[in-house]
């Protein structure tokens, strides 16, 4: 990390050098040409700092003229949800445990479907009393604690799981779905957007839905880090908060870790790039 801020600062240093020896030049060489230094200024300054502007009229355009967030009713028990994700896509098997402990405490919610890396439908279930082991370890919440809702988590993988097509899958109460906004060439290259919606399976009407606009980092940010998007969102909440208080499932279980194991800024480099 720290050679790259080195290499970074010396980027700038040689930038900022160019940028005064290419003024001076054209001053000196075109006296009578007065604008041209003024020139040369303008573009050194614009030249790493355009995509700022554009980034900002575009992101300004898209959060105008989508729709808002919005949260018609909130369900505190929904007994039974079908997530669909097509952006990452789909919940490999740590995805599938990871969305297990988040959500399946058997009293909020009994049986969960999830849509697999492979085109397959998985479904699980379970009941309050599975989590009962947990009861001895909650005031320290150590190792011990994390370990045995592993252990659970995986328990109930093991001894649930059934695997559908989605034309076979069983009936669910909720569908959550996260899918990626296809913008223009143009927006897709300082834009990334993407939108949740929960819907009513019994009135087939949206409850909550929400759509996120992301800048792409800046070409003056430095590249320490394998970063797609700037994670504070332009419009729009951030992952996992819509269904959370769709579901008001902040009070369904004490351990967050998130909907997936992998990271979506990796995946979304590697799509740009071409490769799977």
């Amino acid at each position: 990390m720290f050679l790259l801020s080195y290499m970074f600062m010396a980027v700038v240093i040689i930038y900022i050098g160019l940028a005064i020896f290419l003024y001076k030049f054209s001053k000196k060489r075109f006296p009578q040409k007065r604008y041209l230094p003024k020139l040369v200024i303008a573009f050194f300054i614009l030249l790493p700092t355009y995509d700022i502007i554009i980034t900002n009229i575009l992101g300004g355009y898209y959060c105008l003229t989508t729709p808002s967030t919005y949260i018609n009713k909130t369900v505190e028990y929904p007994e039974s949800i079908y997530w669909e994700d097509n952006v990452y896509p789909g919940f490999n098997a740590e995805d599938r445990k990871l969305m297990i402990t988040n959500y399946l405490d058997g009293v909020h919610l009994k049986t969960m479907a999830l849509n697999g890396d492979d085109g397959k439908i998985y479904t699980y279930e379970t009941n309050a009393s599975v989590w009962e082991k947990l009861k001895p370890l909650e005031k320290e919440k150590g190792q011990p604690y994390y370990d045995m809702v592993n252990a659970i988590a995986q328990h109930i993988m093991e001894k649930s799981e059934e695997v559908y097509t989605k034309e076979t899958m069983p009936k669910t109460n909720f569908t959550v779905t996260f899918d990626e906004v296809k913008l223009n060439p143009l927006s897709r290259m300082f834009l990334y957007s993407d939108e949740m919606k929960i819907v009513d399976n019994q009135t087939k009407e949206a409850i909550a839905y929400d759509i996120r606009v992301m800048k792409l980092l800046y070409n003056i940010t430095p590249r320490l880090r394998q970063i797609y998007y700037n994670p504070d969102p332009m419009c729009g909440e951030r992952v996992l908060r819509l269904e959370y208080k769709a579901f008001d499932a902040y009070k369904w279980s004490d351990v967050h870790l998130g909907s997936h194991q992998r990271n979506l800024h990796e995946i979304l480099i590697k799509r740009n790039k071409g490769e799977k």
